[in-house]
């Protein structure tokens, strides 16, 4: 088995005067004053989807470990756009095959040098080249598209969409890491700018700077650190081509995978990059019906953090943020929120569902 011995996320928000570097050293230290003893991994891997190319640095995995002390640790960052969940599923791969023991899980990502057209550039490249981001399409384009579908295809207003922000604010206030810690109403959220019609604001997760760490080890060696490891029980994943069709069939299979069913007793927390997505997460994973999965919200426990809408979307390091959560979420120190459970689910996909990783955890 492959546990979760510590975690540690800083304040989601706009760290103008900080680097990459600065941002990733103050989450360790933060992991420092948790764990029992200093933590010597045998593998470092960043998640970042953005490091490259916004913040201009190549070989970012070597120079982070380095920054953090770390000498003769093999070290390599995973890319998968904004899909954080393919580096957590690397980390607990090598663990489960024997190959590494202990695996430090660095997620980093910062939007804030950048002004929006900007980062709407450097995020459509997750489209493909030739006949989408060639021809100025952007991510928030496809949203929209799905938006009208499923407005026409279940007959609800633009209205319903705002039952997402209006809930993920609501939490969000109680979450002190979170980027927007404010409540949200439906007459300002419909009277917000327009995007892309219908979507507006409130319907799209704000991009922000963050940082967040997972140490995962071997069952045996996880009491070394802490006394409060959690379990990662199982991890899935599947890559399908989104379509028009309202559903998302990557989460579809990777639930299959997975084999495990949520209930109300399950701590959730999903990528809602859009109040549209977060509508269709919901309904694949069988967590509301379809075309009434956001008029049903009180009826499961899901994103307690605020969710990328509100506790704020850090590129590749979201995922990092969601295990993390989720973990203090079934050890019971989450500062948010408390949901109540003894099994907890992330779902990390990219903003259109084309690639997902589903990861269960327990105590």
């Amino acid at each position: 088995m492959v546990s979760v011995a510590e975690v540690s996320l800083i304040k989601v928000d706009r760290y103008y005067e900080y680097s990459e570097r600065d941002l990733v050293i103050e989450a360790y230290k933060q992991l420092e004053t948790k764990v029992k003893e200093r933590v010597k991994p045998d593998v470092v891997i960043i998640s970042s989807g953005y490091i490259e190319s916004i913040g201009k640095s190549n070989l970012s995995a070597v120079k982070l470990s380095s920054s953090l002390g770390f000498r003769g640790v093999k070290a390599f960052r995973v890319e998968n756009g904004d899909n954080g969940g393919a580096a957590i599923y690397t980390a607990y791969s090598l663990i489960k095959s024997g190959l590494a023991k202990s695996v430090l899980v660095i997620g980093i990502d910062k939007f804030s040098d950048l002004n929006s057209k900007q980062v709407n550039d450097f995020t459509a490249t997750n489209l493909l080249y030739d006949y989408e981001y060639h021809l100025g399409l952007t991510l928030h384009s496809h949203a929209a598209i799905l938006a009208k579908l499923y407005m026409k295809q279940y007959n609800v207003p633009y209205e319903y969409f705002a039952n997402w922000a209006i809930k993920m604010h609501e939490y969000a206030v109680e979450n002190p890491n979170a980027y927007l810690r404010f409540k949200a109403d439906l007459n300002t959220i419909v009277k917000s700018q327009l995007i892309a019609e219908p979507l507006r604001l409130f319907d799209i997760a704000p991009r922000a700077d963050g940082a967040s760490i997972a140490l995962l080890t071997e069952d045996d060696l996880a009491r070394k650190y802490s006394d409060a490891p959690v379990t990662l029980d199982k991890i899935a994943g599947a890559s399908y081509d989104y379509s028009y069709d309202l559903t998302l069939p990557s989460i579809r299979m990777a639930m299959k995978e997975l084999d495990y069913k949520i209930d109300d007793k399950s701590i959730v927390e999903l990528h809602d990059s859009y109040s549209i997505i977060a509508a269709l997460e919901l309904e694949e994973l069988g967590l509301g019906e379809r075309g009434k999965s956001l008029e049903q919200l009180d009826s499961f426990q899901v994103n307690y953090s605020g969710g990328l809408k509100a506790r704020g979307y850090v590129g590749g390091a979201t995922a990092i943020y969601q295990l993390s959560e989720v973990v203090m979420q079934l050890r019971g120190d989450f500062k948010g929120k408390k949901a109540v459970g003894e099994k907890g689910i992330v779902v990390s996909t990219d903003d259109l569902a084309n690639s997902t990783f589903i990861i269960s955890l327990m105590r």
